[in-house]
């Protein structure tokens, strides 16, 4: 049946309110129907911010630890090329007794430091073989540097392991850095700092390395063993002199100095038949010269292999009476050119 326009017209004006009510539920389907899609949307965009949120979370814990992983104090091995170079002249200036550039790159130089490094000159011909371990030291960029090295003695074949502990000052404006020397020593934070240090296993292999390597070398080379044995011996007799000297001071004089005296006179060693000599001759090896012709005497220096000495006169024990640096003492005859 085909309706007219009058009749459609009859039709909605008759059922207008059914019509508006039906408009009306689709509106509200429409919108729930936007409104569920907007909620998985909004869902979808919360679970991503969510892994965003964890991924960074996790980012920066792991940030965390790699900074405190730097922050470890751990041992390194020629990490520094600046330090090298510091060490290394620092290391020339020693073997060459170079004191007025020593004192160029240490805080504190004194005359006793220059003149014991004067006097260790003529012993060290060179080194090789040197590493540098660095560690954080006590200020911001500052670091404790353990240097190992081979050293040559003159007149000696087999190289001699050592190490020594430097304290490495930070930067200054110039960017220029100086070994903490004459008041290392006296600063005692440092020095608990540095055993502190030591007691780091890396630290404590190193230095257990160089000692067995040390013992290796002085079996191997008697004239070696023999040297530091006389160096040792010489730095024992420098503090008891010190130790002398201080009690000197508090000693009255009187009989005790007179009776000690006595004593030694009548330890005079018999030397037995003399002959003089009176020429210039070398030692043929580092041998000490000591107060009396016995090896039990005071020692009063340490002559080393090729220099020069004057023989005064020469006795049948053995031992020569020699004139050396100024001083007059004896040494073992086997010991002369």
């Amino acid at each position: 049946m085909k309706l007219n326009k009058e009749e459609i017209m009859k039709f909605l004006q008759k059922y207008k309110l059914y019509i508006a009510a039906l408009f009306v539920l689709l509106v509200v389907i429409i919108l729930l129907i936007h409104g569920c899609g907007s909620d998985d949307a909004q869902e979808s965009i919360s679970e991503e911010t969510a892994l965003e949120t964890e991924s960074e979370s996790e980012e920066e814990s792991t940030t965390d630890e790699t900074e405190e992983v730097e922050e470890e104090n751990v041992l390194t091995v020629n990490e520094h090329a600046s330090i090298i170079t510091l060490v290394k002249t620092y290391m020339d200036c020693i073997v060459d007794g170079d004191v007025d550039t020593l004192a160029l790159i240490v805080d504190e130089l004194s005359d006793e430091d220059k003149t014991e490094i004067e006097k260790n000159d003529r012993a060290y011909e060179s080194y090789s073989n040197l590493v540098c371990y660095t560690m954080n030291g006590p200020e911001e960029d500052s670091y404790i540097a353990f240097i190992c090295y081979d050293m040559k003695i003159d007149g000696v074949e087999t190289l001699a392991p050592g190490i020594i502990c430097l304290s490495l000052l930070p930067q200054d404006e110039y960017g220029d850095r100086l070994i903490q020397y004459g008041s290392a020593d006296d600063d005692e934070e440092l020095q608990a700092y540095v055993a502190e240090l030591e007691q780091d296993a890396d630290v404590q292999a190193l230095y257990a390395d160089v000692q067995a390597r040390y013992e290796e070398a002085l079996e191997s080379d008697s004239t070696l063993a023999q040297f530091m044995q006389s160096a040792l011996e010489l730095a024992g007799d420098d503090s008891e002199e010190e130790t002398s000297e201080e009690t000197a001071e508090n000693t009255e004089e009187g009989e005790e100095t007179a009776d000690a005296s006595e004593e030694t006179a009548d330890e005079a060693v018999d030397t037995g038949e003399a002959t003089a000599e009176n020429r210039e001759t070398r030692v043929t090896d580092s041998v000490n010269v000591r107060s009396e012709a016995s090896t039990d005497s005071e020692r009063v220096a340490l002559a080393y292999q090729g220099e020069t000495v004057t023989v005064i006169e020469s006795y049948e024990n053995g031992w020569s009476k020699i004139e050396y640096n100024g001083q007059t003492g004896y040494v073992m005859s086997e010991f002369l050119e």
